[in-house]
């Protein structure tokens, strides 16, 4: 019994000495995690999330200029019908032989007599033309076709701006928080008032993005051209889904006032079929065989719903200097 005593002692003595190793361990490591605590937040957590943020911000606001050359030999066949009447000029003088019956008065009538004229340089004569004229050529075409084309106003705007909804309040919490130990005590004083927003607006979430390291759009005058309206998008009301709800909701009121994302975007689509878009419009890219239907179902949809016309034009044709 002794012996047994002696084992159970000893365990109980190995648990006591290892519980005290295990825990001392872990106050080490949680007094140098918070030690590094605002290391950590500094230099590794808000770099990276306000980084990702920011780069769905830039893309958003991303602008494709790019100048296409085409340089090509058209070939050119075709048959012009020319029917129109016209005044001719003589160029040089023209000898006339023709026969005549001239009647002399008093004298007689000369049948078949045979008359000799001139027509001088100059002369205007009235002609209908009626004939067709062919042509067969080719046709040197030298274009720089100049694409300016904002982002923000295709669709990529929708997953872009999806994306800057999950990562903008967590990058506004991390830019909210203390950056050091000097700050906590007022920090903590703001939580024990009620007077904290972790949300609230600042340096960061007001310009997240500073800027590219090229222009676009420098020059291009063809911005404010009409849009032919069978080209006008339709504007289908879906909303972006958004990222945590929770912290969502407080940066949209708006959209969850209106029963939220989803709620929303199910309206949408039950619009669009109620205008009998196609939902390959609006829910992916189109085939060629659904491009015409998307392209048809469009053209009506414009003309039933009035958009206004986005700034940017698409691909418009300059032509090339000395062309």
């Amino acid at each position: 019994m002794r012996a047994l005593k002696a084992i159970g002692g000893s365990i109980k003595n190995f648990m006591i000495l290892f519980s005290f190793i295990v825990n001392l361990i872990l106050v080490v490591v949680l007094v140098v995690l918070g030690l590094m605590l605002f290391e950590i937040k500094n230099n590794i957590a808000t770099p990276l999330v306000s980084g990702l943020h920011s780069s769905f911000v830039g893309l958003d606001e991303a602008t494709i200029d790019w100048t296409i050359p085409v340089r090509a030999d058209v070939p050119v066949n075709l048959d012009i019908a020319l029917q129109q009447n016209t005044v001719v000029v003589l160029t040089e003088s023209v000898p006339l032989n023709v026969s005549a019956n001239i009647v002399l008065p008093g004298v007689g009538n000369l049948n078949n007599a045979s008359v000799a004229l001139t027509l001088p340089a100059g002369t205007r004569l009235p002609v209908a033309l009626d004939l067709n004229v062919p042509v067969r050529d080719t046709l040197p075409i030298a274009l720089d076709v100049r694409a300016v084309i904002p982002l923000d106003r295709t669709q990529l705007h929708d997953p872009f701006a999806n994306l800057q909804l999950m990562f903008d309040p967590l990058a506004r919490i991390l830019v909210n928080l203390p950056n050091g130990f000097d700050e906590v005590p007022a920090f903590a004083g703001n939580v024990l008032s009620g007077n904290v927003n972790l949300l609230a607006d600042n340096a960061y979430s007001e310009n997240p993005w500073p800027g590219f390291s090229r222009t676009a759009g420098v020059g291009y005058t063809l911005a404010g051209e009409p849009v032919p309206p069978v080209n006008l998008p339709i504007q289908t009301g879906i909303v972006p889904v958004g990222g945590i709800p929770g912290l969502d909701q407080q940066l949209r009121p708006d959209i969850y006032a209106q029963g939220g994302p989803e709620a929303i975007n199910a309206q949408a689509e039950m619009s669009m079929e109620a205008q009998s878009v196609p939902a390959v419009a609006y829910q992916g890219s189109t085939s060629p065989d659904e491009s015409a239907q998307t392209g048809a179902a469009g053209q009506a949809a414009s003309s039933q719903e009035a958009v206004q016309p986005p700034n940017d034009m698409g691909i418009m044709p300059t032509p090339a200097a000395g062309g």
